[in-house]
């Protein structure tokens, strides 16, 4: 680790001691996505949910709703590009009820990508709550999960690992350590929680079910992780509300970081019958399958591209004229790449994204 992180870290270590004692008990807000894993060209919808009174606020009942003012929703895309989807979002109650602070209503926003990969959901929120003469500001930070695919079942993206990136560095956020889009029961997953990019130690974070509003309380280690083994097949909301001393005079007197995270829990798919028919994977770039005619081949575990094939569709500066390893000169290029392994009688796949 640089000096400058060991800094960093010690600095917000020294701020959230100091600020340990402070209570917060307001609203969480979350979202979650209707579907996992959605083929191509299919919409996903996100559910912007706000609320839990009970069980002190660990709980998965919806009381409130998110504020249009204080809020934008984004999706970053498995390239890394993060886009703003708000514009999408559309109210699920009563006209009437849509500026008032309406007890069980919520927004949805959506998106749709002909594109496979991992794709990272996100609401952020920054408000100002004043109350007898104090201010205290809030930072929400609410992520959810879906897989496109061109096969959407569990054991085509299980592979993708593009769920743990960074997307809101400016504030507290939970990283999956896992793949929550293909993640079953009696499983052990890690998340890592974040403070503006720095793990965030001896923590509490909860995680709830949603068809019983039941947490399981669970502190962070040292490098801001918690692990815990899955439940039964069921939506799962983690949240962590870390508070800190940091003020804008005349404005707020502390800032309260609010992450939340959902997944879901499936059941295991059924196999397809059938094995691959070829060793070749279909390739991918930009979410367009390009044609190979014999110059992508897989030898001893390793899938090579000949040399036109990459200055075709990866690299057109790419020198030598041997076939070079794919994920390896993708990644050189400065793309991401991304594998889904072969189901049934269909072949495996590689995804690159360029940008």
């Amino acid at each position: 680790m640089s000096i400058r992180k060991k800094m960093t870290g010690a600095l917000l270590a020294a701020v959230l001691t100091v600020s340990a004692a402070i209570p917060v008990f307001a609203h969480d807000g979350w979202s979650q996505t209707n579907s996992p894993i959605v083929a191509p060209g299919q919409v996903s919808y996100v559910e912007l949910m706000l609320g839990n009174h009970s069980n002190e606020h660990k709980s998965y009942r919806i009381a409130g709703q998110w504020s249009t003012d204080t809020s934008k929703v984004f999706v970053t895309t498995p390239g890394g590009v993060k886009s703003d989807i708000t514009g999408t979002r559309f109210y699920t109650g009563e006209a009437a009820t849509e500026t008032e602070p309406a007890v069980n209503n919520y927004f949805v926003a959506s998106f749709k990508s002909n594109t496979p990969g991992a794709y990272i959901v996100s609401v952020e929120g920054d408000s100002i709550f004043k109350h007898g003469g104090a201010g205290s500001r809030t930072l929400r930070s609410a992520k959810s999960f879906v897989a496109v695919s061109d096969i959407p079942v569990i054991e085509r993206v299980k592979a993708l690992q593009g769920f743990s990136k960074e997307v809101s560095p400016d504030r507290a956020e939970l990283i999956p350590l896992f793949n929550p889009a293909a993640v079953t029961a009696g499983e052990e997953v890690s998340i890592q929680l974040l403070l503006k990019g720095e793990p965030l130690a001896d923590t509490n974070v909860d995680v709830i079910r949603r068809s019983n509003s039941e947490p399981t309380e669970l502190v962070t280690d040292k490098d801001g992780k918690i692990t815990f083994k899955t439940g039964a097949a069921d939506y799962y909301l983690v949240r962590a509300k870390p508070a800190t001393k940091e003020a804008k005079e005349g404005e707020y007197d502390q800032t309260s970081y609010e992450a939340t995270m959902t997944f879901t829990v499936q059941n295991e798919s059924p196999k397809l019958p059938g094995k691959p028919s070829s060793n070749a994977p279909h390739v991918y770039v930009d979410g367009v399958a390009v044609a190979q005619d014999g110059a992508v081949k897989v030898e001893k575990g390793v899938t090579k591209a000949s040399a036109d094939f990459i200055r075709d569709h990866i690299d057109p500066n790419y020198a030598s004229q041997e076939a070079g390893a794919l994920r390896a000169v993708a990644e050189a290029a400065g793309a991401t790449v991304e594998y889904f392994p072969a189901v049934g009688e269909s072949r495996a796949a590689v995804a690159i994204y360029s940008k």
